[in-house]
């Protein structure tokens, strides 16, 4: 799970991202991402999926009020203002990652084991780029993998990549297993129960999400009431057929093991 601002953007002439304007500018929003966090945690609890939050440092400081509600779950770090890290020199990127593990120790008392890449655009060189952050952090999941691919490898550094899942959907359209499109009504939790199908029996299935997506689409705005018991509905729906297909919940640092 991806905890970041409120439908974030990126915002011309700057690295850090903003959030969509909504008709007051595009300075970040985080109140759908707090509210996200605290349904989605009860949810995950509830179908004991032991998930992990890679948390933007801005967004965790802003919500550390709801911050409890991460106590028993992994932790990853998806830098500190969701930069456009690729646009940032390799110095700059790196204090920008550590600015976010900083901002994690600082709300919950612990480092982060792992690291998404803001808009899953991969550093060069990932496992070295983690490597000279520091921060104990030894996963990377800021790469996409299809079919046989979708197991855990090792960088250097002695990172492990667990790859985001994507596969091909029964119309032949690609389909990545970020639920985005659920939440956005261009999916079905369908859609994703059938690819974890598609995953080796060997293989490692990555479901991702933005807490902030349970809440509010890009689309639309923020979900009425209605709306938004449909959208946890449906989110529910899609994990549970998931877990039902005879999936086995694991953290990222179990995986990690698996790497090689």
């Amino acid at each position: 799970m991806d905890l970041d601002r409120d439908v974030n953007i990126e915002v011309p002439g700057q690295v850090e991202a903003g959030s969509l304007d909504r008709g007051d500018g595009t300075a970040p929003r985080f109140s759908s991402s707090a509210k996200g966090l605290a349904l989605l945690a009860d949810m995950l609890d509830d179908l004991a999926i032991p998930a992990a939050f890679f948390c933007e440092g801005r967004t965790l400081e802003e919500t550390r009020d709801s911050s409890g509600c991460l106590a028993h779950f992994e932790i990853g770090v998806h830098g500190y203002d969701h930069e456009s890290l690729g646009h940032m020199t390799r110095p700059d990127a790196i204090e920008a990652v550590r600015h976010g593990c900083q901002a994690v120790r600082d709300v919950t008392g612990r480092n982060p084991v792992a690291f998404r890449a803001p808009y899953m655009r991969q550093p060069r060189a990932v496992g070295d780029f983690l490597k000279e952050v520091g921060c104990g952090i030894h996963i990377d999941s800021s790469q996409y993998a299809y079919g046989d691919d979708c197991r855990p490898s090792l960088l250097p550094g002695y990172v492990a990549e667990i790859p985001v899942t994507e596969g091909t959907d029964a119309e032949g359209r690609r389909i990545s297993a970020y639920l985005w499109p659920m939440h956005e009504g261009k999916r079905s939790p369908q859609d994703y129960i059938d690819l974890a199908s598609a995953v080796p029996e060997d293989g490692v299935l990555v479901i991702a999400d933005h807490t902030w997506h349970i809440v509010e689409s890009r689309s639309g705005g923020v979900f009425s009431e209605d709306d938004l018991r449909e959208n946890l509905e449906k989110t529910e729906g899609a994990l549970r057929g998931i877990l039902e297909a005879g999936n086995r919940p694991a953290t990222l640092s179990e995986i990690s093991r698996l790497a090689v």
